[in-house]
């Protein structure tokens, strides 16, 4: 029996959230609604300027983790961090929330280069969110830190995509997903700001397309790993790319909601959020969190579309992508309906 509905393997990111102008963003000349690497003594910079900030725990599948433990599941994480104030702090947060670290803390001698991963979040006052961030230690994860034993007893292992644009980080992936195959664990990648038109990352969309069981992303994120060319709208042309592949696709759409598509055809499923967005940080690996939950608890794949719906709507309600109250308790008469 699966001591763990999903184990993760990703990056232990600190977030710093902000509201910042589009102005600001110019200043610094970051891309808008996208991922700026940077180094560490730049975000740095950008910090002092920021007012109002919140330093958060982050990072894609560490969030999702975070989210499916507040749902009632039970999570371990696989990533790296330093022996800093940011590490410390990441691995106190998810010590809070019962989610099994794997990785021990390392220490570190104030080199930026080995520091913990740390990104801002920059958020404009149309919702859309700017992302300034440096991997520091994260990908010098190898196969050493891969726990065998958690992954062989999870109903799912997931996988942040980005984790594969390390050559050293990707070995320790591809660790990863021959254990779960050789154990029957189902594999799940997200891949959240992977730079697809980059020739350096062909390897990783081959990976992503050969050993995934489940994908989730977002239509310009799908477009990009199987080549959909934008002026083909119909949703048909994401069907084809599951037809010899038998896998499950939950392609998000922000306000318009979510496509599952999977063998069975295309499920739509509508937006839950009927209220003003807070924070719009988060929604995405929300959405992964109550998609995944769903589906290690059994439910059927519009339920589970619908549990990540609810999910996500719940955390564009607060700062941040991590809950600060029981989502098991917010969803239970949706979750009690289901399992009924």
């Amino acid at each position: 029996m699966s001591c763990f509905d999903v184990t993760a393997i990703g990056v232990a990111f600190v977030d710093v959230v902000a509201n910042v102008s589009v102005e600001f963003l110019e200043k610094y000349e970051l891309t808008k609604g996208q991922g700026n690497v940077l180094p560490v003594s730049v975000l740095r910079e950008i910090r002092k300027e920021l007012m109002d900030s919140r330093v958060i725990p982050g990072g894609t599948a560490a969030n999702s983790l975070a989210n499916i433990s507040s749902l009632g599941g039970k999570c371990a994480f696989i990533g790296k961090a330093c022996l800093d104030t940011m590490g410390e702090k990441f691995k106190e947060d998810f010590d809070n929330r019962k989610v099994k670290m794997c990785v021990p803390l390392v220490s570190f001698d104030r080199d930026v280069d080995k520091a913990t991963a740390r990104c801002l979040v920059l958020v404009t006052p149309d919702h859309d969110r700017t992302f300034v961030f440096n991997m520091g230690i994260c990908e010098e994860i190898d196969e050493s830190d891969v726990d065998e034993e958690t992954i062989r007893n999870s109903k799912i292992l997931f996988v942040e995509g980005q984790m594969l644009v390390s050559r050293r980080a990707r070995n320790a992936v591809i660790k990863a997903l021959d254990i779960a195959k050789d154990a029957n664990v189902k594999v799940a990648f997200n891949m959240h700001d992977l730079n697809f038109r980059a020739t350096q990352v062909q390897e990783v969309i081959d990976i992503i397309r050969s050993r995934s069981d489940i994908l989730i992303g977002n239509e310009r994120e799908i477009r990009g790993c199987f080549d959909i060319d934008k002026e083909k709208t119909d949703i048909n042309e994401f069907m084809k790319v599951l037809n010899s592949k038998h896998q499950v696709l939950a392609m998000t759409r922000g306000s318009k909601g979510a496509y599952i598509l999977c063998d069975e055809g295309i499920y739509a499923i509508p937006s839950e959020n009927h209220l003003s967005v807070i924070d719009s940080t988060g929604a995405g690996d929300a959405f992964a969190a109550g998609f995944l939950f769903g589906l290690s608890q059994g439910f059927s794949l519009p339920a589970a579309g619908k549990m990540a719906a609810l999910t996500a709507a719940e955390i564009i309600q607060i700062w941040g992508g991590r809950p600060e109250a029981s989502l098991k308790d917010k969803l239970e008469s949706f979750i009690s309906s289901v399992k009924a």
